[in-house]
């Protein structure tokens, strides 16, 4: 596939709390971005939505330049998921895609809601705010995603942009700072995308991960704008074998030695 190239950030936030209550461990939230893959060609094995979205997973592919208010539903999404949200707007007027235009992307799935399956689809471009270009800068989105206070939970983003730069921001209750980065987009098409993988555990269901992503430095006074595609959400595999799980105790206690 035609992932070309590849920054590998890992950024670790989280409240790691010591000590105990009557026996029982306390620990703090966890969030943690682990890296994000950059796709500049269209790619030729698709992704996975069902795999990959074992608990949920959500597209947004309006077809049209029309702007609707926020808390936009997904176009599509995994039968009876439930932790991905709606998209609602960071500052601008509301929420648009674009009638013809694409993205390097390509998408397959066997539990959508509708349709029920695709195969290596090219969705619509991607959902950003309105205005575009001049009038985007510090516009957005932001969406909520719930975890689970027993697992920590696996979170895909497939954010894409064109002749600006997209910014995200990633924010759960209990972890003292937000975790931040910053992408630029080219004038391309198909537009190019950031494909974010993340990790987040909560400390009760009430705490929701906050996605937010805006646009700055707009190199198209006309058209420059950031926006989303895809969202999917997976528990966080654990060691398959006992043999990786004696891998990781000599990598910790190497890490160990002084």
């Amino acid at each position: 596939m035609s992932r070309t190239s590849c920054t590998s950030r890992v950024l670790l936030v989280a409240t790691a709390l010591g000590g105990f209550a009557l026996g029982t461990p306390v620990r703090g939230a966890i969030l943690t971005l682990d890296g994000v893959v950059r796709i500049s060609s269209v790619v030729t094995t698709p992704v996975d939505l069902t795999s990959n979205g074992s608990l949920d997973w959500a597209y947004w592919s309006p077809n049209t330049a029309t702007v609707v208010p926020p808390l936009v539903a997904p176009t599509n999404e995994k039968i009876g998921g439930t932790a991905i949200g709606s998209l609602d707007t960071v500052g601008g007027v509301g929420l648009r895609g674009s009638a013809t235009s694409s993205t390097v992307e390509r998408y397959s799935f066997i539990d959508g809601t509708s349709p029920t399956t695709g195969t290596n689809a090219s969705l619509a471009g991607l959902i950003f705010n309105s205005p575009t270009g001049s009038g985007a800068n510090g516009n957005g989105w932001k969406l909520s995603i719930t975890g689970d206070p027993a697992e920590e939970r696996l979170v895909t983003l497939y954010l894409g942009g064109f002749s600006a730069t997209g910014n995200l921001t990633l924010t759960l209750n209990g972890v003292a700072l937000p975790i931040t980065d910053a992408k630029v987009f080219p004038n391309a098409g198909p537009k190019h995308m950031d494909v974010y993988t993340l990790r987040f555990q909560p400390d009760s269901l009430s705490d929701l991960l906050t996605v937010q992503y805006t646009a700055s430095a707009i190199t198209d006074p006309t058209n420059g704008h950031v926006g989303l595609q895809a969202v999917t959400v997976a528990a966080v595999p654990e060691p398959a074998t006992a043999s990786l799980l004696f891998l990781g105790s000599l990598t910790f206690s190497r890490r160990r030695r002084p």
